[in-house]
């Protein structure tokens, strides 16, 4: 009987074994006499071949393969050029936190999968049109790795600065932005071949930011110009383009025209657990390079967003951003650069109570646009009810149940009654398990705003980066008025950064800032506590504060060094500024 236990085991354990190994799929261009077709590959499981240019479908088909294989999967593609068309993408009605809902046409639809890694081995992935790359949503345990996402037609536009005159510039477009003029007005278009003008696609702008064409950076002492409604142009004689306006800017640097909207982030990662990228660089999408919600477990390593070959802009806002996450938050050894938005931002979301019902049962609002639909409650969960003004906690309670009325109000039913100070525009966010954060080796230069917002209550730890941030390199936020993200760090360490020359544009009023929304009872409230600074080097081309804190118990600088540069000449609203700015804290020591 023993004999026979032991050989049932011994069966059990290698049928586990069959049962863990991975599947293979190999994604490769059809040879050019052969159609497209599926077939079994040495070394792979199946081999998904495509005849054109485009591989969205063999990209389809391989999810759907995974899909039905369970278990362990792998997407390999065969390293080059692979194109992505929006013909056969599936649309996916997509709410995204701090960029703009609406229905995607979705390339990469990672949806409801588990154990699946998709590897590029080195390939480009190249989209064309507006269409969003990759969206894994509900899913568990994803690794992307070993490719690039690039754009055929950048969601943005740059032209080459030629003059600037008093009512208008004149500049150069490259091939790389097709144009048009028509009625006498600027547009942005994927392409000029069209027979028919209203087939081309327009990408709409607000405005425009001077970059640095060498340093490919925000040009000193720049700040963003708004313009949304278009530009009057018209094409001269030696190619050029005069647009009228007063414009900032001098010959040779970058006019950068920004997109109206975040409709096309490149990686969004939603209601998702155990997420890894890894060696990922992303050159250009239409929002934030990678964007996770709701989700548990992200991390971000050995990563890339900078610009492709011709362009001084990569991603059109953020490099990252986390709402309302959980777990873990890695972000290590990437480079961020030239992004239209911040390194980072994590933090959760505010919605602003509208009504008190009854003592139990409060109507509320997701207010900024950006977080339309985004789904903050559900029941079960443990909440904290805030002074709209004074950021104070009034109360915590638990969702009894949450009755979604459209993707703006809410009525949340609580299972405890709420004190009679809770009224109308104070805020309510779940108190969810906070994020253990690591940040660290990372690069941050050249992008537009800051470098990066802290927000997360869990253990955050801020090591060993380079920061070059045209304005503020760390922020530290909180709001129920404007953004509604909820922050309050509760222990964070900024340590063996490099700070290199800092504020050199007009993002910020120090190297590290502790900001909140808090309007009243300024004298008592503490929304960020426990924040240790040390052993950082902040280099310094002019006299701009090192640090600026409001409404924050708790916080230390020592052993920070700083030293003195000429990258910049100095900015004269900033002479004889204070070094270390302190308005209503507690319990702050500074040793400088």
């Amino acid at each position: 009987m023993k004999y026979k236990m032991i050989a049932i085991c011994a069966f059990a354990l290698a049928f586990c074994h069959i049962e863990a190994k991975t599947r293979t799929i190999l994604i490769a261009p059809a040879p050019a006499e052969a159609a497209a077709s599926t077939s079994k590959a040495e070394g792979f499981d199946a081999e998904v071949l495509y005849s054109d240019d485009d591989a969205t479908p063999a990209v389809i088909r391989a999810l759907d393969e995974a899909r039905k294989a369970g278990g362990d999967v792998k997407i390999i593609f065969k390293k080059g050029r692979h194109n992505f068309k929006g013909n056969f993408g599936r649309d996916i009605y997509c709410f995204i936190s701090n960029n703009d809902e609406g229905l995607k046409r979705v390339i990469f639809p990672i949806v409801g999968q588990k154990n699946i890694t998709i590897d590029g081995g080195g390939s480009e992935f190249v989209f064309h049109g507006l269409i969003s790359p990759f969206l894994i949503q509900s899913s568990e345990n994803v690794r992307l790795e070993n490719f690039s996402v690039d754009t055929a037609r950048p969601f943005h536009t740059e032209a080459e600065i030629v003059k600037v005159e008093k009512d208008h510039a004149i500049v150069k477009f490259s091939e790389k932005f097709p144009y048009r003029i028509l009625d006498g007005i600027l547009q942005f278009v994927d392409s000029n071949k069209y027979d028919n003008p209203k087939n081309a696609i327009v990408y709409q702008t607000w405005g425009y930011l001077v970059y640095d064409k060498e340093k490919r950076q925000p040009a000193y002492n720049t700040f963003d110009t708004w313009a949304k409604a278009g530009f009057i142009a018209e094409n001269l004689s030696d190619g050029t383009v005069k647009i009228m306006g007063k414009f900032t800017g001098e010959p040779g640097q970058i006019l950068v025209f920004t997109p109206f909207l975040r409709n096309h982030p490149g990686i969004v990662i939603s209601d998702s657990k155990n997420v890894s990228l890894d060696n990922v660089e992303v050159r250009n999408c239409g929002g934030m390079a990678i964007i996770g919600q709701r989700s548990r477990d992200i991390f971000v390593k050995n990563c890339r967003v900078t610009p492709s070959e011709g362009a001084v802009v990569s991603a059109t806002a953020d490099a990252t951003h986390f709402s309302n996450c959980e777990g873990k938050i890695v972000l290590e050894n990437n480079f961020f650069e030239c992004q239209l938005d911040d390194f980072t931002n994590i933090h959760g979301i505010y919605e602003r109570i509208e009504k008190v019902i009854s003592p139990r049962k409060i109507l509320t609002k997701l207010v900024h646009y950006e977080q339309y639909g985004f789904g903050t409650f559900r029941a079960g969960d443990k909440v904290e009810i805030i002074g709209g003004k004074s950021m104070i906690c009034k109360n915590e309670n638990r969702v009894k149940s949450v009755e979604r009325i459209n993707k703006e109000y809410s009525v949340l039913e609580l299972e405890n009654d709420i004190p009679q100070s809770v009224k109308a525009l104070d805020a309510v966010a779940v108190l969810r398990d906070w994020p253990e954060v690591v940040i660290r080796g990372n690069t941050a230069r050249g992008n537009r705003a800051r470098g990066m917002l802290i927000n997360s209550r869990g253990k955050t730890l801020v090591e060993n980066n380079h920061f070059m941030s045209a304005g503020t390199a760390i922020l530290f936020e909180g709001d129920s008025c404007f953004w509604f993200e909820q922050g309050g760090t509760r222990d964070c360490t900024i340590r063996g950064n490099t700070f290199d020359n800092c504020l050199y544009a007009n993002w910020g009023n120090a190297v590290i800032s502790v900001r909140a929304g808090i309007r009243e009872e300024k004298e008592t409230s503490r929304y960020n506590k426990n924040i240790l600074i040390e052993n950082n080097t902040f280099k310094m081309f002019d006299d701009a504060s090192l640090l600026n804190i409001y409404c924050v118990d708790s916080l230390t600088w020592r052993n920070n060094k700083v030293e003195k540069t000429n990258a910049y000449p100095p900015m004269k609203k900033r002479a004889g500024s204070k070094k270390f700015v302190v308005e209503n804290c507690s319990n702050i020591k500074i040793e400088e």
